[in-house]
């Protein structure tokens, strides 16, 4: 038996509690890989567990969240509901949306277009909108503040392509919230997720690299690292627009890319093109004699970015750059701790929970996968069944 097995065959809000509370700075936060995928109904779900605990949760948004209706697409969401005693961070102009009394203790100086985010404390239970910061440095004074004020766990509300998110520096652990929204296939929705978790939890660089890549990162610039350990550092500060003019810079036998700020689909289409054409180029080895395969660690060339917040591409774009014989690597992960699904989707039939559930966690085993809704919960690919959370 896995070794979480004794955690998954709990209730699926309790296994999101203790995971939850394990996290570094006792903060998460539940990022929705498309819209309609249910991270709203786990957030909710994560709440009431650490009340009926005695935890006192704060909640804030990368985003927009909590509207009874979606802002784009007009269909209804459930609401954030918030007991009694919890903390919210949020835009001042939402505070009399909802159905919860809030005194606000505190103004945080961050400001967005529904006006100046506000510290408050929920003086009687009910649901909230809430619309949160839209930077990376407003979000962290947010956390900040809110544990100062006596929150024991910090929820963050991830609104979708909200890339800066994924930044350890904000967020101590992500629960990813996935479903019939992304593919009508549950093994397609297995893929999906799976990639997402790869992009999460991408490696870290070797040591040597890492060394070469932390002053360049604090610099905020780019560079290449060649073979023989010398850097070129490139002149500007930012990369865009820039990116075919890098690629042609690497030579055959450099090391890595380190980049000081986003690395993009553009940086890494052309980054890959050169790799493929540097390998159509290569001369065959006509050398007699067997020789030592090269380990992939070797032969990959890598591209390093800070953490997954600076990357901003999509799978294609990064499964491409993968199979040209790219790496990319981060010197801080983004930890994954659990997967939720959700099996149905406004604009397709639903899918069986169980089956959904069960394919997901054969793709990824390490990570539990949980159904706060049906109740369900698996490692490993095998399921446990408990009480329907709804």
């Amino acid at each position: 038996m896995n070794q979480l097995d004794s955690s998954v065959a709990r209730d699926p809000g309790e296994i999101l509690l203790n995971l939850a509370l394990g996290a570094p700075g006792k903060c998460v936060g539940i990022v929705g890989l498309a819209k309609n995928c249910g991270k709203t109904t786990v957030l909710n779900r994560m709440i009431r567990q650490a009340t009926s605990n005695g935890i006192t949760v704060g909640v804030t948004s990368g985003g927009r969240d909590g509207e009874l209706y979606d802002a784009i697409t007009g269909l209804p969401k459930p609401p954030i509901y918030l007991p009694a005693g919890s903390l919210v961070a949020l835009a001042e102009s939402t505070i009399h949306t909802g159905s919860c009394s809030l005194d606000v203790v505190e103004r945080l100086g961050a400001w967005t277009p529904a006006g100046e985010i506000v510290l408050a404390r929920v003086l009687s239970p009910g649901h909230v909108e809430v619309i949160g910061c839209n930077h990376s440095n407003d979000l962290m004074l947010a956390v900040r503040r809110m544990r100062e004020f006596g929150a024991e766990l910090i929820l963050v509300d991830g609104a979708a392509g909200r890339t800066f998110l994924a930044s350890p520096d904000i967020v101590g652990a992500f629960v990813l919230a996935t479903g019939a929204a992304l593919n009508g296939s549950a093994n397609r929705i297995a893929e999906l997720t799976e990639r997402a978790v790869h992009m999460f939890q991408l490696p870290r660089p070797p040591a040597d690299v890492v060394q070469v890549a932390e002053p360049i990162m604090q610099e905020g610039v780019s560079a290449i690292l060649r073979a023989d350990g010398e850097i070129e550092v490139f002149p500007w500060k930012t990369i865009l627009g820039r990116e075919e003019e890098i690629a042609s810079a690497i030579t055959e036998d450099d090391v890595a890319l380190i980049c000081g700020r986003a690395v993009g689909d553009v940086l890494l289409a052309e980054v890959a093109s050169r790799l493929n054409q540097r390998r159509r180029a290569a001369p065959p080895d006509t050398a007699s004699g067997p020789k030592e395969p090269l380990s992939p660690k070797k032969q990959a060339f890598m591209v390093v970015a800070k953490d997954p917040s600076r990357l901003a591409v999509g799978n294609q774009g990064a499964e491409a750059f993968e199979a040209s014989g790219g790496q990319l690597c981060v010197l801080e992960k983004a930890p994954v701790i659990a997967i939720s699904i959700n099996p149905t989707s406004p604009w397709r039939a639903p899918l069986d929970p169980a089956d959904l559930l069960l394919e997901i966690s054969r793709h990824i085993r390490e990570l539990p996968v949980i159904d706060v809704v049906a109740g369900l919960s698996a490692v490993g690919g095998v399921a446990f069944e408990t009480q329907p959370g709804y």
